[in-house]
């Protein structure tokens, strides 16, 4: 009997058992499909919230920020708090093949008055032209403009918490008062939103030459924020130390640790879980197809007196485990998209801590393939031992035992 023969004859007999025991057949491939389901849910959901808080916080925010030493500043706003030659460290910079782009800051600690309420701050005084490289604050607003707005000096950017709680919008006015007692009348130009409300309760933008002016200090910066091109990378961090004097650095890992941290957690908890609960349904199918090989070791017998040899008895099971594995990975892929799609439509209220519509969640193609791999693979090594144990045994043994 040639090869294909024996490989048609071998899979009619693995389906006609897969039909007999309809039931069984049925919950096993129930146990992937809830497998591959929660897999895939569970994934796609933590690493959405990740890649929301990695994108409200970061994307917005200087990967490492360059300031004075304070240990050398004798006063808050004097000329000891400004960074002094910073040409030098922009040269450096300009050097540097991991640099993204670099913007120069003048901030300075405010007073924020509108017509009914006032509260203290920090103003971001901001190059309009690098700063626009450094935040893609376009897509983030909520109303009016963006950094071309910062052109004429009598205008301010503010985030959406601290407009709600001055009870201003687009088009208000608000005065800023300096802790050298200028004051000057800002007109409100655009409103955004970073999503994380400690970002949008304190963050504003004023062009720098205002800043610059009140104090009284042209052209001095106190601040330099750089992104890098790749932000594991902090390698120049330690290169400015060692280079310039008086300065301090700080990256994003020292100005993040509580998200950085929870990150890592929500990584560890999602992959362990996720994989915990597809070994849990990999057990299940054993166990289900253990019960099966045993019920048929009457025919296992049989098939090894007709001649099937051991190889012949593992192929059979081996094709109900496939089958199993392949239609649960499948429909648990189907039933895990559907139900990310679900969760990615529900209204999620967050009282303002972080402003979200709906609860974020991925939809990337790498889970699905993931998950789908997992199923088959759990269920076909879950088929695979109890028919390789099976096919060892004596036929002689079998039959006497019956």
């Amino acid at each position: 009997m040639s090869k294909t023969v024996y490989t048609k004859t071998n899979t009619f007999i693995a389906l006609q058992y897969l039909f007999a025991r309809k039931k069984q057949s049925f919950l096993a491939m129930i146990g992937v499909l809830l497998g591959v389901t929660t897999f895939i849910v569970m994934i796609n959901f933590m690493t959405g919230v990740n890649d929301f808080l990695d994108d409200a916080v970061f994307s917005g925010s200087p990967d490492i920020i360059i300031g004075k030493d304070v240990k050398k500043s004798n006063s808050l706003l004097g000329q000891g708090s400004f960074l002094e030659n910073y040409d030098k460290i922009d040269l450096f910079l300009e050097e540097q093949q991991n640099i993204k782009a670099f913007a120069h800051q003048t901030i300075s600690p405010a007073i924020l008055i509108s017509n009914s309420k006032q509260f203290p701050g920090s103003i971001n005084g901001v190059f309009a032209d690098e700063e626009r490289l450094m935040v893609d604050l376009e897509r983030r607003l909520i109303a009016g403009e963006g950094f071309q707005s910062l052109s004429k000096e009598n205008t301010i950017l503010i985030g959406i918490s601290l407009a709600k709680r001055l009870d201003v919008s687009v088009g208000d006015s608000i005065n800023m008062i300096l802790p050298n007692g200028k004051n000057k009348r800002l007109i409100v130009a655009g409103i955004f939103s970073f999503g994380i409300t400690t970002i949008d309760n304190v963050r504003t933008y004023v062009s720098a030459k205002t800043i610059q002016n009140l104090l009284g200090y042209t052209n001095k910066i106190t601040n330099i924020h750089i992104k890098l091109k790749d932000r594991n990378n902090v390698d120049v961090k330690n290169d400015l130390i060692q280079k310039f004097d008086g300065i301090t650095t700080e990256d994003w890992k020292d100005s993040n640790k509580t998200i950085v941290i929870g990150n890592k957690v929500r990584d560890i908890l999602t992959w362990s879980v996720s994989f915990a609960l597809l070994l849990v349904a990999g057990f299940g199918i054993y166990n289900i197809l253990n019960i099966t090989v045993i019920q048929k070791r009457k025919d296992i017998a049989v098939l090894k007196t007709i001649g099937y040899s051991s190889n012949d008895i593992v192929f059979i099971f081996l094709i109900q485990s496939i089958i199993i594995g392949v239609l649960g990975a499948f429909f648990g892929v189907l039933l895990g998209y559907g139900m990310c799609y679900v969760i990615s439509t529900t209204p999620l209220d967050t009282s303002d801590f972080i402003i979200v519509e709906t609860y974020p969640i991925n939809f990337k193609l790498w889970f699905y393939i993931l998950g789908f791999l997992f199923g088959v693979l759990t269920t076909i090594f879950a088929g695979y031992f109890p028919s390789r144990k099976a096919s060892k045994v004596d036929p002689v043994t079998i039959i006497r035992g019956i």
